[in-house]
């Protein structure tokens, strides 16, 4: 399957395979509908393919890896009627691009190839749609032709995740990884009549490991993962939140010379952040972390990331007899003689100089502060 960029397997790059599936043909409720679609209880999903493009446009227009560029991206989406794709990738797909499993085969086998061209590559999978789980680190992805007819085995028109991510864990492929399941983890009640269920796609597991190949699933195990109807996933809002900057390390931090996303931070923060997603909507949602965990960095930036800062002074009645000045140098200077409280900006990540000037009784404040993502707050007690 051809890249939407184009492919340059001639030096090491970072490849990248994106997969939304919310049609599902088979389905009770699909165009087709099968005994077999049907008898897994699912109904079509409105928000896995436009999460999947927007992943797919992060990449094509804001990913960046001084050392492994992106060099290709393979892009398979079926949305339901009416989800809403990133124009920046509908605008380059062509022909049949749909999440069905022969384009899945071959999309796979295409970026297979372009992994193992170089071990300084990264490969980077994010994958969006129903999923269900037989074992307890098992992630199965339904594709859009689940449950068509003349199928032998349940799960044909599935791809094992798991046994995928185990495939390409091997020293002589792209050692650096980064896996992304956005799929509910839940067994489906037909397994119950079953020692097993075969059928889904997956890899021969080679001898040896990569160097580090961390899979981010979207739920824990036995669990759903939940979407914003018509919006995109909460995984995948958590995601690009923490790629944009809530998870931003510091030039000085893991030796990498710019602001940049390291895994240890995405392991920390994606995880909360959807904790506190699903939160808000009154749900549950916890996030997984399975494969080879070693420092890298998911994504640099070209600039600091922006920070929103909250500052305000304690006690509150001094509000009226304080001024604060907040300066990055002598020419930057963010906010000066402020005295609107609290003060609310974002403003880059990096060392500012804080000058509160207070008239009597209270007393002034001066403070350096590393302002680093994602946020920071600060209550500036000024009180005699």
């Amino acid at each position: 399957m051809p890249s939407l960029i184009p492919e340059d397997l001639t030096q090491a790059g970072t490849h990248a395979l994106v997969i939304g599936v919310s049609r599902y043909r088979h389905f009770e409720d699909g165009d087709e509908p099968t005994a077999s679609g049907a008898e897994f209880g699912m109904e079509q999903l409105s928000a896995a393919a436009r999460s999947a493009s927007q992943f797919a446009a992060w990449l094509l227009n804001e990913y960046r890896c001084k050392r492994a560029p992106l060099r290709s991206l393979r892009v398979l989406l079926s949305p339901s009627d009416g989800e809403v794709i990133s124009p920046a990738i509908a605008a380059l797909l062509n022909g049949d691009t749909s999440a069905r499993l022969e384009n899945v085969r071959v999309a796979l086998k295409d970026f297979r190839h372009a992994c193992d061209t170089h071990v300084e590559n990264v490969a980077i999978v994010y994958v969006a749609g129903h999923g269900v789980q037989l074992t307890k680190h098992g992630a199965i992805l339904l594709l859009t032709d689940f449950g068509a007819p003349g199928q032998l085995a349940r799960l044909e028109g599935a791809v094992d995740m798991a046994g995928i991510h185990a495939g390409m864990n091997h020293p002589t492929t792209a050692r650096t990884q980064f896996w992304f399941v956005d799929a509910c983890r839940q067994r489906p009640a037909i397994a119950r009549r079953f020692e097993t269920l075969e059928g889904a796609l997956k890899l021969d597991v080679p001898n040896g490991d990569t160097e580090t190949s961390p899979m981010f699933l979207a739920a824990t195990t036995g669990k759903a993962a939940y979407a914003r109807v018509g919006g995109v996933t909460l995984f995948n809002e958590a995601l690009m939140w923490s790629l944009r900057g809530g998870a931003a390390s510091g030039p000085e931090d893991e030796g990498v010379d710019c602001w940049h996303v390291p895994v240890t931070a995405l392991i920390k923060r994606l995880p909360d952040r959807v904790k506190a997603l699903a939160l808000g909507e009154q749900a549950e949602q916890s996030v997984d972390i399975a494969g080879k965990i070693h420092e890298a960095a998911v994504h640099e930036f070209a600039a600091a990331p922006h920070v929103d800062v909250n500052i305000d002074v304690d006690p509150a009645p001094a509000r009226h007899a304080c001024r604060a000045t907040l300066r990055q140098s002598e020419e930057a200077v963010v906010v000066e003689n402020y005295t609107a409280w609290p003060l609310q900006r974002p403003v880059e990540a990096g060392l500012y100089a804080l000058n509160i000037a207070a008239d009597a009784p209270y007393k002034s404040y001066n403070e350096l502060l590393f302002v680093r993502p994602p946020a920071m707050t600060r209550q500036v007690k000024v009180a005699p």
